[in-house]
């Protein structure tokens, strides 16, 4: 037995987008004589990108509104994505290998246009379906967007595991009722019985989702 379905966060768990965020982060901020360092950064991975806006609003981009910074952000991330997204080391053969035995989906908390410039360089149906921000009433860390992924699988989001690099990420499939596989970067993810962390996609096989579906 192992779960019915996987979800997917992608912002720094499926694409190696984080360091692209940080540098359009840091473009706008320098403007204003403003460091954005990686503090700046602990605090906003995972979104939502509304809190992200008025976050630089409120530091030093004091003539700009939250929603402003967020669509120069969201059209500086269209042209990277477009023209280069990475994705994070395993991830591919990840995915892969999870699909073998129950259907994947992409869950983000990022506006459509942005995910769908990322799915362009993957292959047609490699995620069963995705959802961003733009697709629920509130997105991370509230628990509406698993929610939905569950409601489209049509199974019980207590029979679901999820892949994801935030706190807001996480909170947000806890809420949902959803296993957790953490794999974070800038920080520092608790143990819980649903909640297991690794170090990397390349740790996630089949016989680990096993052992963590049978230990709940």
């Amino acid at each position: 037995m192992t779960f019915s379905a996987a979800f997917f966060d992608m912002d720094g768990l499926f694409l190696d987008s984080e360091p692209q965020w940080h540098l359009s982060q840091q473009e706008i901020c320098a403007r204003y004589s403003y460091s954005w360092d990686d503090d700046d950064q602990r605090i906003c991975i995972g979104g939502p990108l509304s809190r992200v806006g008025d976050y630089i609003s409120d530091i030093c981009a004091r003539d700009m509104t939250g929603p402003q910074v967020v669509q120069e952000l969201t059209e500086m991330m269209l042209v990277k994505l477009s023209t280069k997204a990475i994705l994070m080391p395993g991830a591919f053969d990840a995915v892969e290998r999870v699909r073998q035995v129950m259907p994947v989906a992409l869950v983000s908390a990022s506006p459509r246009i942005l995910m769908d410039a990322a799915l362009t360089t993957l292959p047609k149906d490699f995620f069963q379906f995705s959802i961003s921000a733009d697709d629920v009433t509130r997105t991370k860390p509230f628990p509406d967007p698993y929610l939905e992924a569950a409601k489209r699988m049509g199974v019980a989001t207590s029979s679901c595991v999820v892949f994801e690099d935030s706190l807001t990420g996480i909170a947000s499939a806890k809420s949902a009722g959803c296993a957790v596989v953490a794999v974070p970067h800038y920080v520092d993810v608790t143990l819980a019985p649903k909640v297991r962390v690794v170090t990397s996609l390349e740790d996630v096989t089949l016989e680990f989702l096993k052992k963590f579906h049978s230990a709940i």
